[in-house]
């Protein structure tokens, strides 16, 4: 089943604080553990118990450089890898319920997938995460007074670097311990977390199998640009018309510059809010078993 070899390998270029919160997260004990080595094997057996005990589908935590991430998978050798970006205050947890719904009502479930639903690095009030902090008043004052289009046109804040730099690190770590090609890889977000998606898209050396952009926008001018580069690359956007927190004109934007770098875009107006609809389930559901087939 596993690769607990390669496994090791990777666990032995942590540090031994590194692979003891590792052990914390998996709930188990680091007592007797005398030397590094001992953490390693300690984790390889835990992760080897849990896996012959989990059910296919069946969520679990995982800690992916540094973020907390809550997994899904039918195999753990999988065919197709896909990495889903929750929206701004929100947390992984709300976004897996996609991952549910896919595995329960949806054809991928028969095919080999593994789901990754990572939780972004800035905690804000209570349960709600951010990618990157955003002054939701300031943007709302922007809508009066430069408009929808010009409502991203400023100096992105430090974190947008740090934050897209870790995922993008846990993008390829992932793909190559699994040993996916990255044409197997699919980026998904809602809200901030479609701009995470985008971004990382756009801006990777190789080209995703797909880009799914849940209330995307144009976030970054030089997408346009960048996506000369991603010339044929596969996008399914859905938008809800009456989207109050990231405008419909800012999807139809982002759009009208993928389709202009001649990327394979899909766009989905919908009749409703900031939401993931229905059809944008089973569209993904659609998406997963053709890559996988």
């Amino acid at each position: 089943h596993l690769d607990f070899g390669a496994m090791a390998e990777e666990l032995n270029s942590k540090s031994v604080k590194e692979l003891k919160g590792m052990l914390t997260e998996l709930k188990v004990s680091a007592a007797g553990c005398v030397e590094k080595k001992d953490l390693v094997a300690r984790i390889v057996k835990a992760r080897e118990d849990q896996a012959k005990s989990r059910k296919s589908g069946e969520p679990f935590i995982e800690k992916i450089n540094g973020l907390r991430c809550i997994i899904m998978e039918t195999d753990p050798k999988p065919d197709i890898l896909m990495f889903v970006f929750h929206g701004f205050g929100a947390n992984a947890e709300n976004l897996a319920d996609v991952g549910r719904v896919l595995l329960k009502q949806g054809k991928i479930k028969s095919k080999k997938v593994r789901m990754v639903f990572a939780n972004a690095p800035y905690q804000l009030d209570g349960d709600g995460w951010a990618w990157w902090p955003l002054d939701l008043q300031a943007l709302m004052t922007k809508m009066f007074t430069v408009g929808v289009q010009g409502l991203f046109k400023d100096k992105k804040p430090k974190e947008f670097d740090t934050t897209c730099a870790t995922v993008q690190e846990l993008v390829a770590s992932e793909a190559k311990r699994l040993n996916i090609d990255f044409s197997k890889v699919v980026l998904c977000g809602f809200s901030q977390g479609s701009w995470l998606a985008t971004h990382l898209a756009l801006c990777s050396p190789s080209m995703p199998g797909a880009l799914v952009v849940y209330s995307g926008g144009l976030y970054c001018d030089e997408w346009a640009k960048k996506a000369e580069e991603k010339k044929g690359m596969k996008v399914i956007q859905f938008h809800g018309m009456q989207d109050m927190i990231v405008p419909f004109q800012q999807g139809q934007m982002l759009h009208k510059a993928l389709e202009k770098a001649q990327c394979k875009t899909e766009f989905h107006p919908f009749n409703g809010p900031h939401t993931i609809p229905e059809e944008g389930i089973t569209t993904l559901d659609k998406l997963l078993c053709d890559l996988a087939s």
